[in-house]
């Protein structure tokens, strides 16, 4: 029977106190998080009853319930019936309960959330593409893989864009104003005189290169047949905005420096809204912040944020170099410990740092195996418990998991039971060291499960491929039996 998605969102509104109760809602790939004004008149066990609702939780000053695939459906129900403005959540009186970890996880989820959907569609599409050269199926060279390979980066080349929408609503800024910034970031212009930059670095290497590029910026003629063959402008001088020198970087799919932008763009604009006179305000306001805004992150934000998300990466990247395994196995074991308390949204800037930076990511690789290892767990309850209700949710949920979505599986069934959850805990950090030992990796972005499999796959790149197939397998078969062989302890009817 069809869960009344309607009924339910209308359900939750009333459990959780009321319209004028709920100070801001978003969510996530799986749940909705509300920040209340009140949590203390919340209903937590209506909220359980609810049909559709998997569990609820309270975490970071968040009521968080968990719906699973349906959560978008939920949320935008629940939108149509209330009036938040999601910026409005600082002024919560659940403020000072939030601490500085559980708000950075909370702006991170709520901007990636809503188009990581999109990007994994456009990393399976690498991955399909891949695969498709390597059979033979696809000519490099043709018009086909040629459309279908720029369609695949377009998510990727433009990320700062999708950013830019999502960050808008999180801290209230005008979300045209806000694209604007972002386009300017990857503006051609713009990605021109970052060519020319990276050439002109390059060319340094080589003083034969090097003495002729110098030459020719003395001869007019001879620079511009140079910027012809090259196609971009050689600058002949350093960039730079009111004598300030600008650090010359490349903002397609950088995460943390339009975020910065964004959320100091906020501010400016409500200061602007504050002090112009109504009748320019409209129009002054756009043009003062942009003024303001973009210059400031190519002379400070972009720089600040794409050396704070270097670090990140770097940090991770330096501890994965010093034991694959160990990191395998860490990531494997305590993933699903993440996704429970909702604060696995704090790797997404690292992996996609890494498919910015590196062209691939070790993280999602090693996390792949956590994801199979519950949804065997799953599976496991499926066939080992006696009762006929569990056994009801532990076969679709087993189901769900295997296609990457471990929430269901997890507050339904492996969790629930307690030790299934543990054993899916062992089975991933086995997984999880196995994918280390092949050190193998994903080459675009996606959410491990069956479906995203292409992702993983490169070709010259198939013995970490292989490893990887290996550590997913074992990983799910692991959990299944562990949880059969150990066994749970039955609910109470």
């Amino acid at each position: 029977m069809a869960i009344n998605y309607t009924k339910s969102a209308k359900e939750i509104i009333k459990a959780v106190g009321g319209d004028e109760n709920i100070n801001s809602l978003t969510h996530c790939a799986t749940r909705l998080r509300f920040i209340l004004n009140d949590d203390k008149i919340v209903n937590k066990d209506e909220v359980n009853k609810i049909e559709g609702v998997i569990t609820t939780m309270e975490a970071g000053g968040q009521f968080q319930v968990v719906i699973g695939n349906h959560v978008k459906d939920v949320y935008e129900l629940i939108m149509q019936d209330i009036k938040v403005d999601d910026s409005k959540a600082s002024n919560s009186n659940n403020k000072n309960k939030v601490g500085v970890f559980s708000r950075i996880i909370d702006v991170i989820s709520s901007i990636f959330a809503p188009f990581l959907y999109t990007l994994a569609a456009c990393g399976i599409l690498q991955g399909l593409l891949g695969v498709m050269v390597a059979l033979g199926w696809l000519d490099t060279a043709g018009g086909t893989y040629r459309i279908l390979n720029f369609v695949s980066w377009t998510g990727f080349t433009f990320l700062p864009v999708l950013i830019a929408i999502t960050a808008a609503k999180k801290f209230g800024a005008n979300i045209y104003v806000a694209v604007v910034t972002a386009c300017a970031l990857v503006n051609p212009d713009f990605m021109k005189m970052f060519a020319a930059n990276d050439f002109l670095n390059n060319a340094s290497a080589d003083p034969k290169v090097q003495s002729m590029i110098t030459q020719a910026t003395n001869n007019p003629d001879t620079m511009k047949l140079i910027n012809d063959v090259l196609g971009i402008p050689v600058l002949s001088q350093p960039l730079d905005f009111l004598g300030l020198p600008i650090k010359m970087l490349s903002y397609t799919s950088s995460v943390i420096p339009i975020i910065l932008a964004i959320w100091i763009l906020s501010y400016v604009q409500r200061f602007f809204e504050r002090i112009l006179p109504s009748v320019i305000r409209n129009l002054f306001t756009p043009l003062l912040s942009l003024v303001i805004i973009v210059p400031m992150t190519l002379l400070v934000f972009g720089p600040v944020g794409s050396t704070i998300g270097g670090a990140i990466g770097d940090v991770y990247n330096f501890l994965y170099g010093l034991s694959p395994i160990i990191a395998g196995a860490i990531v494997g074991g305590f993933w699903e410990v993440l996704v429970i308390f909702g604060v696995h949204w704090g790797i997404t800037p690292v992996t996609v740092g890494n498919y910015a930076s590196l062209g691939y990511d070790t993280f999602t690789a090693l996390q792949a195996s956590a994801v199979f290892a519950q949804a065997g767990a799953a599976l496991g309850v499926f066939f080992k418990s006696r009762d006929s209700a569990m056994r009801g949710v532990a076969l679709p949920a087993a189901i769900t998991g295997f296609f990457g979505i471990t929430e269901p599986a997890i507050y339904g069934v492996t969790l629930r039971l307690k030790t299934p959850f543990i054993m899916g805990c062992i089975a991933g950090a086995v997984g999880g060291a196995i994918s280390g030992a092949f050190r193998s990796v994903s080459w675009a972005y996606n959410m491990p499960g069956i479906a995203t499999l292409p992702a993983f796959f490169k070709s010259g790149h198939a013995t970490e491929f292989i490893g990887l197939l290996i550590s997913i397998v074992v990983a799910f078969v692991l959990g299944l039996v562990l949880t059969y062989v150990v066994g749970f302890k039955e609910e109470a009817k």
